[in-house]
């Protein structure tokens, strides 16, 4: 009977890492494409900064919404709903790039109030997927799982911006929405299926009011709890303020390849090249973490990255205004410390409550993006006062004082070990 379960839990596993597989090559072509019609009409990098803070936007609006659902409703089920969404929103956004002439009044809110339902979807479905994954790998096994899943799901990011980038310029934005639609739609379709029993409702808590107020009561009294245990757990508090922090420099650098590109006259396809390069860096990275080391030492983990970083951009501030071969190799190892986080993030799905775990996740991303849209927005703003190669110098001396400040922080002090 035990093997059974097994084979049931691995064929459902596996069927949800395929759909979510697919929906993030969608999200890779999605990405390149609205970057795409609003550079190329608009030639502006306050324009192009506001599309780059739209993912994180969404995601802070609605992360402790996708908590809620984690908790209270089929999982399974409530992800192939959000990659519908995604789907017909594509679908809305293929038809407005081919049929509302730019001259619109409302044109440019109008793409980017469609990338933002497209993004709906990502926001939504992260705290459901992970809270899954939680129940389903054993905790000895989460470190493997986690720096596996990320290598798997950055991968296929990777090959929808690759392939996006070089083409285009030949294709067209139209085929690529097509093709993003498709992605969306075979997700959906593939994550949907039969399971035993669907999540536990409500928190699984010991009271429950029957009507819509109390439902409602009942949620609002779960998410409190979560935010709770969030704030008054000192290494989930500590972590989450942490990443907020460390998202400025950091977003303000991963936000950088499409400029960089442009300035060095590599086009859409050296954008392609270079996001891609960050991505399959963490993908090496994180299955070295996932095989490699056993015993994982959290705040050592975290000053590491954030000194290899910051060195990373010294060196980044000297070749990024001639060389595009050093700007691919630096982003690459860049890439690579994102590894470095993972047993952080296993480390929060330890310690939360099974009961209110996807509400933590939901809560927890907001925080830590609290300040990514702002930034992106900024970084538009701030191209066109500077260059791209003096917000980097400024970036590496960030991300030596991060380091410094760990250091010194003992809630994130924490040993795992995988057997």
């Amino acid at each position: 009977m035990g093997r059974v379960n097994a084979l049931s839990i691995r064929s459902r596993r596996i069927r949800l890492n395929l759909s979510v597989v697919l929906s993030q090559a969608g999200f890779g072509i999605r990405y390149v494409v609205v970057l795409y019609i609003i550079y190329h009409l608009s030639h502006s990098t306050l324009a192009v900064g506001a599309v780059l803070g739209i993912p994180s936007l969404v995601q802070v609006l609605l992360a402790p919404m996708g908590g809620i659902a984690a908790d209270r409703l089929h999982r399974p089920h409530f992800i192939a709903t959000a990659y519908g969404l995604s789907a017909l929103a594509t679908g809305l956004l293929w038809w407005a790039a081919g049929h509302v002439p730019a001259s619109y009044e409302f044109f440019y809110p109008l793409i980017y109030t469609l990338y933002a339902l497209t993004a709906a979807s990502d926001a939504l479905v992260g705290s459901s997927y992970r809270t899954l994954m939680s129940e389903w790998v054993s905790e000895s096994h989460l470190v493997q799982w986690e720096g596996l899943w990320n290598a798997l799901r950055q991968g296929f990011w990777l090959g929808g911006i690759l392939v996006t980038g070089w083409t285009i310029t030949y294709l067209g934005p139209g085929v690529w929405l097509f093709t993003g639609i498709c992605l969306f739609v075979a997700a959906a379709l593939i994550v949907l299926g039969p399971y035993e029993s669907p999540a536990p409702r409500g928190g699984e808590s010991r009271l429950r009011t029957r009507g819509i107020p109390g439902e409602i009561r009942n949620t609002w009294d779960s998410l409190r709890l979560a935010w709770q245990h969030l704030r008054d757990e000192r290494f989930m508090w500590a972590f989450a303020v942490v990443i907020s922090l460390s998202n400025i420099p950091h977003n303000l650098l991963l936000a950088l390849p499409f400029f960089l590109s442009m300035t060095l006259h590599k086009g859409y396809g050296g954008f392609g090249v270079l996001e891609s390069c960050v991505i399959l860096g963490s993908v090496l990275g994180n299955v070295w973490i996932a095989r490699q080391i056993r015993e994982h030492q959290v705040r050592k983990l975290l000053v590491v990255a954030f000194l290899i970083q910051s060195a990373i951009c010294i060196v980044l501030f000297i070749g990024a205004r001639s060389s595009f071969v050093a700007v691919v190799i630096l982003l690459t190892a860049y890439g690579a410390t994102d590894a470095l986080f993972t047993p952080a993030y296993v480390h929060l799905s330890l310690v939360a409550p099974h009961a209110i775990r996807g509400q933590i996740f939901g809560l927890f991303n907001a925080v830590a993006l609290l300040t990514t849209p702002m930034i992106t927005l900024a970084l538009g703003w701030l191209l066109t006062i500077t260059t791209a190669s003096h917000i980097i110098a400024v970036i590496a001396v960030v991300f030596a004082l991060l380091a410094i400040v760990i250091s010194r922080i003992r809630a994130l002090k924490y040993n795992i070990i995988r057997d």
